[in-house]
This record gives C-alpha cells, structure tokens and sequence, in this order.
C-alpha cells in the first residue's frame, strides 16, 4: 500500500510508506449508518490550507480532526494514544518501511471503530493506527490533524464537495439530479478505492497525455513525477526544496510553472506545478496501482475551483467551475519555509531559506521566530495567514519582526517571483 498526504505551500509533503500486507476487507467497512433514511445527509466541513477538515466522534468519545481524502485507500489515525485511551483492540501489526528503507515503524490494525459526523450520521471502518506519528501535520499545516478519512468508504452515496458553503453532502444516487447545462461530466478510473482522470499537459511546445490522482488530500494545484516522462523535467526557472517527507526523511523536488493543464475543456494556463521522483523500485512487483498512476496527481488548490459531484458507481465526476480558472495560484515569493510550534500552534519557526531568495536577502535564517508580520503579531494570526502574506504581488514590502538566540530583530522582504 502506498500511503500519500500532500500538504500546502511551500512545502507539499508527499509521506511515501509500503505496507507488507493489506488491510482484509470485512463487512464493517462499509457500515454507514443514518437515522431516517434521509435523500440528503449534508456534513459541515473547515477549508484552511487547502484541507478538507472534518470534525469526527472517534469511536463515539472523542471529537477529533480528519483530513477528508479522495487520493486515501485506507483511514489511518495518527495518534496511537487516542486509541489506547478508549482500549481499542488491535488485530495485528504491520510494518512499515521508508523510502530509503533504512527506518521502519509499524502501524495496527483496528477493526470496526465508529466515526459519528453528526447526531445522526456515523460509520465503522477499520483502520491503520501509527505507532508512533512521524507525520506531525500539526506543524506543517498549522492545525490540528488527527487522521485521514478515505471518501471511497462513502461511494454508496454521490459525494458533493461544496467548497463555498463548506458542506460535504451525500446524496441517494435514486435521487442525484444535475444541471447539464452548468456541470461538466469527467469521466473518471477508480483503482482500490481512488480516483484518476485523464488529461492533457503542455511542457516547452509539447502537448503530454496524462493519467492524475485527483487528490483532495494535498494542498498544491499539480504534481508531476518526473521519471514520469523525460520532458516531467523542472523548467529552468524553478524553486529547489524539500517536497516530500518520508520514514527515511526528506524527498527532494522543485516547485516551477508549465505552460498548461487541460481536463476535458477546463484550461489552467501557466499552473504552478511540483516535480518530485517517484522511486518506482520501491514500490512491491505487481503492485496493481503502480500500472496505472504514473503521472501525478491534482490537488485541492485546482480541485477548490471547482463544485464537485462524485458518482463511483458509474465512474463520474461532475465539474461547475465557482472560481476565475485563469487566475494564479498560490506561490511563496519569499523563498522562506515556516513551521507551527508551540501553545495553540502559535510560534512560529523558520524551518528553511532559500539561498539567494528575498528570505535570504534580509537575513533570516533556519531557527528564527518571527513575531509579527507587517504590523501584526503572529499570536493573532494563522499559519495559513503567513503564508498568504509571503504570497503577495512581486515588490510588496513585507516587515518582518524576529527573534534568534533571544535577541530581537528587525527586517524588510521584498516579495519577487521565484519561479
């Protein structure tokens, strides 16, 4: 099993994890149960940095944060000590390998533990529990992460992802109805529980066929896997970094622009992409996944342009764009990575500068915690609010107010395009 969680800004970690065995399938996993029989089960979500959020009742005791997860075969938790509170009996250990297969760690398997979504919607699934969590979403994103819910535990009903009125719906498929005149129907592959399309890259003149992961668990608009296709290479104005984090440690990749992305008739001109390597000789011989997915996968900053339907029974997604298609993606344009730490997530550290960038420019370095931004102290503002002020128009001014080795300091970014 191959395990992914994207995540948003600069750093889009992509989590690579092989299991040596998979979860058996039992009647459990598709338990969903709705008091009434309602044609419409309608679910309030939180949409920050680019994550689908849902509030959950984990095994009816604690209310805990999951991050909903199209490109998720598996739920997985990632705080084992949630489980071992409420006495969670688990069916075996797994071992789990990373990328560089020098570390392993082990998950457990749980079976049939209860997710409530509201007073009267709940499921059971099994589920993977990390022994130890070596994610920590927490400081990358800046929120409170709990685990991954996989949207395909869910495919008995058409699933509506509602980005502007944060509501993820259910629907009867008896009762599904939709406006052809407003939605554009996207045929779609399904493979142990995910979804692909098809679509078309232009990269330097070349029109690219390509197969994607539609991925409502990561935070960019495109990936693309360079050893993919020799012309997946990053263009020559493109930004080195840490894209990916796994049990062996940091993936390397580059964040660039191509020239365009087209789904069916949607057209995403010069769209910021990721290019990472996807080590292949990892991934264990006949592998049913690895035939098909060899591209890379859209995300959540393109998916939220979007009002999505997802019918899996008849392998369909229906699109309505809510958003500019044309208008331009999130970018940092300090060239500084930033971490959430601290009481309440709110300390801010910076984890990494680009030599040469704006970032580098005024001084800053790995280590420094940065209080306030402009005239704002950071204890006010979100993670995701940081990153937005690192991503505005090239020539904004950004004043930055910093501590390193418990001295204060003071400097000035001036944004500018790094890509």
């Amino acid at each position: 099993m191959l395990l992914r969680v994207k995540l948003p800004g600069m750093l889009a970690i992509v989590f690579l994890v092989f299991l040596n065995s998979s979860i058996e399938a039992q009647s459990v996993l598709n338990r969903f149960q709705v008091i009434g029989r309602p044609k419409q089960i309608d679910i309030p979500f939180q949409f920050e940095n680019n994550f689908i959020l849902v509030k959950s009742l984990f095994n009816r005791s604690f209310p805990l944060n999951f991050i909903f997860d199209t490109g998720a075969e598996h739920a997985l938790l990632f705080k084992r000590e949630y489980a071992d509170i409420l006495g969670l009996k688990y069916d075996r250990r797994i071992r789990l390998i990373g990328a560089d297969q020098s570390e392993e760690m082990y998950a457990l398997i749980a079976r049939g533990v209860s997710f409530g979504l509201s007073p009267t919607v709940s499921y059971s699934q099994d589920i993977l529990v990390l022994e130890q969590d070596f994610f920590h979403l927490d400081e990358v994103t800046g929120l409170y992460v709990d685990g991954i819910m996989s949207s395909s535990f869910f495919k008995g009903y058409i699933q509506h992802i509602d980005y502007r009125k944060r509501i993820l719906s259910f629907i009867q498929p008896s009762v599904f109805r939709y406006n052809s005149r407003k939605y554009t129907k996207v045929p779609v592959e399904i493979i142990n529980g995910k979804l692909y399309v098809t679509g078309q890259v232009e990269i330097q003149n070349k029109k690219i066929p390509v197969k994607l992961l539609v991925d409502s668990g990561a935070g960019l608009p495109l990936l693309l896997y360079t050893n993919a296709n020799p012309d997946f290479a990053p263009p020559e104005k493109a930004i080195p970094g840490r894209l990916g984090k796994g049990l062996g440690g940091y993936l390397e990749g580059h964040i660039g622009k191509i020239t365009e992305l087209q789904l069916e008739k949607f057209k995403f001109p010069n769209i910021v992409t990721s290019f990472q390597q996807l080590d292949s000789t990892l991934i264990p011989a006949g592998a049913e996944e690895t035939r098909f997915t060899r591209d890379g996968l859209l995300g959540n900053q393109l998916l939220s342009r979007f009002d999505i339907y997802i019918d899996y029974n008849k392998n369909l997604m229906y699109l309505s764009p809510i958003k500019d298609l044309s208008k331009e993606f999130l970018v940092d344009r300090s060239g500084m990575e930033i971490l959430a730490t601290g009481h309440e997530l709110k300390q801010y550290i910076v984890n990494s500068v680009i030599p040469g960038s704006p970032a580098d420019e005024a001084g800053l370095k790995k280590g420094d915690i940065i209080k306030r931004i402009g005239f704002l102290s950071t204890n006010i503002l979100s993670l995701e609010q940081i990153i937005h002020s690192l991503a505005r128009k090239p020539g904004k001014k950004v004043r930055i107010q910093y501590f390193r080795n418990a001295t204060e300091y003071k400097t000035t970014v001036t944004l500018r395009s790094l890509i």
